[in-house]
């Protein structure tokens, strides 16, 4: 069984491509909503956040996305700290995931695969691409963030194009219909 990544900045449409194979019946895993769920319900993972942040990492028993978003894309060594905290325990999620699964291949969708330097778990990886006006449009829409906030997260994730060169795939995501039409095509080489 194969696993195939797919990545992008934020914003690129990294869920919409995964929802498409989905659809097609692959098992998709996506790493950033484990990564959430283990930071708001992991104990452990509370304990460290908290520690290191202090008490405003949460209000009333929920992580303060806003606050730590807002230091770890502002603070390199704060980014470092959560992925370092989050990450290993993601992976061993994943491997164990991965061992449950009965398909040809399987999706895992993140948007730090390179940033992590965990592509060389995945035999493919698929870059989704998208204009950066359709990128802060997007998120503008879906997350009320500023255009200056969206591109402090931009800044912190490898670029598109680098992703591009490292991975197996890359797709233009400049319409629903040339991203299925890829995703389609890419489905019928890895079955």
């Amino acid at each position: 069984m194969k696993k195939v990544a797919i990545t992008g900045i934020i914003g690129s449409g990294k869920s919409t491509a995964a929802g498409l194979f989905k659809n097609l019946g692959i098992p998709v895993y996506v790493a950033d909503e484990d990564a959430k769920d283990l930071m708001q319900n992991d104990i452990n993972v509370i304990y460290k956040l908290t520690n290191y942040f202090g008490d405003i990492a949460y209000k009333n028993g929920k992580l303060n996305k806003t606050y730590i978003s807002d230091r770890i894309f502002n603070n390199p060594f704060d980014l470092k700290f959560v992925n370092s905290l989050v990450h290993p325990i993601v992976n061993e999620r994943f491997e164990n995931w991965f061992k449950a699964q009965q398909a040809g291949y399987i999706i895992y969708e993140s948007a730090l695969v390179f940033e992590n330097e965990s592509e060389d778990i995945f035999d493919e990886i698929i870059c989704i691409k998208t204009p950066i006006d359709m990128i802060h449009q997007r998120i503008s829409i879906r997350e009320n963030y500023s255009y200056e906030r969206t591109n402090k997260i931009i800044e912190n994730q490898i670029s598109q194009d680098e992703k591009c060169k490292k991975s197996t795939h890359c797709i233009l995501n400049d319409s629903i219909e040339n991203l299925n039409r890829n995703i389609i095509d890419i489905h019928n080489k890895l079955s």
